[in-house]
């Protein structure tokens, strides 16, 4: 191998690469401080997105970003600004690229995108959201809101209604939040811990607290393994029970098969055993909009014991707008 060669190799092998190329590709668009400032003698259609924003780039993971990269803004239905750089560019630097820019948030605290990981009916997600999520349990239907503030934390507001033929449809609320106490890039693993509280509303006769921890993890990236321990708390009665929630699900794509199980202990009664094989579908182009369809198989519990349909669909605003990106 001759000198030059050596050089361009040690090169293409710096951190430092990122950078460099960084300028020429995407600085006259997103500025030299990546803050999303054009050049003046830059017009875009829409402001460029401000990539040194840990909010901005951690959520996604490393692959949405090179495929955007790869393949411009139209691949995804985002804006025809963001030029492609699969035929001129080679996938190393690409891959420089987008490591720098994600570089650029500077903070450990921000969980990657690689730990979002798809979202089940029955495991609460351990990765702090902005969503909206429509849900369909049979005649159930709960409609919730989550809205991250800063890197690890959540809120959540839900709303239940029942159409099974009683009087009052309106079955309660739930507000709660959650906190991300642990996570890692390297073992691709985090940890949630959180609280919900329901008034005695609607069908709701008291007041009800539900302490969780949630996690998420994903061996080798094979496959992704999520899981929950819920404990709930009753006015007057103390501790009612807890339950295990446990979900494998093998990431293809834009679809994701999945099973789930639920094991709910009570402190009085019939324990009960329920499994939830379930199909995630990403629906839009850019995957801030996604459904997924399946069905609770009670196995375990008192009679009758019957399979219901589920299914939601799901809208991460903090991604784009709903009508963005397909």
């Amino acid at each position: 191998m001759t000198v030059f060669a050596m050089l361009a190799t040690l090169a293409l092998q710096s951190p430092v690469t990122g950078a460099v190329l960084y300028h020429p590709w995407c600085a006259a668009c997103h500025g030299q401080d990546a803050r999303g400032t054009p050049a003046a003698s830059v017009r875009t259609t829409v402001p460029p997105a401000d990539l040194a924003s840990c909010a901005a780039s951690t959520p996604e993971p490393a692959v949405r970003w090179r495929g955007v990269v790869t393949k411009g803004g139209a691949a995804y239905g985002l804006s025809l600004d963001m030029p492609a750089f699969g035929e001129a560019a080679t996938a190393e630097q690409i891959r420089w690229v987008v490591r720098y820019v994600r570089s650029l948030c500077g903070s450990a605290a921000w969980p990657p995108g690689e730990l979002n990981f798809s979202r089940g009916f029955l495991v609460e997600k351990a990765f702090p959201e902005n969503e909206i999520v429509l849900v369909n349990h049979d005649r159930e239907q709960n409609y919730i809101f989550e809205r991250r503030f800063g890197a690890r934390f959540q809120i959540e507001a839900e709303a239940r209604t029942a159409f099974d033929g009683a009087p009052n449809s309106f079955d309660g609320v739930s507000f709660a939040g959650k906190l991300d106490v642990w996570h890692s890039p390297q073992a691709l693993a985090i940890t949630t811990l959180g609280l919900e509280v329901t008034p005695p509303l609607g069908r709701q006769d008291r007041w009800e607290v539900v302490p969780f921890l949630a996690f998420g993890w994903s061996p080798h990236e094979v496959l992704t393994v999520q899981g929950q321990i819920v404990g709930t708390w009753e006015e007057q009665a103390g501790i009612a029970g807890f339950e295990y929630r446990l979900g494998v699900a093998k990431d293809l794509g834009r679809v994701v098969p999945m099973v789930e199980a639920g094991w709910v202990v009570p402190r009085q009664g019939d324990h009960a055993l329920s499994f939830y094989p379930q199909l995630w579908i990403q629906l839009s182009r850019l995957g801030h909009v996604a459904g997924s369809i399946g069905a609770e198989l009670p196995a375990v519990g008192p009679e009758p014991r019957r399979p219901k349909v589920i299914a939601f669909l799901l809208w991460d605003f903090g991604d784009a707008g709903l009508f963005k990106g397909w």
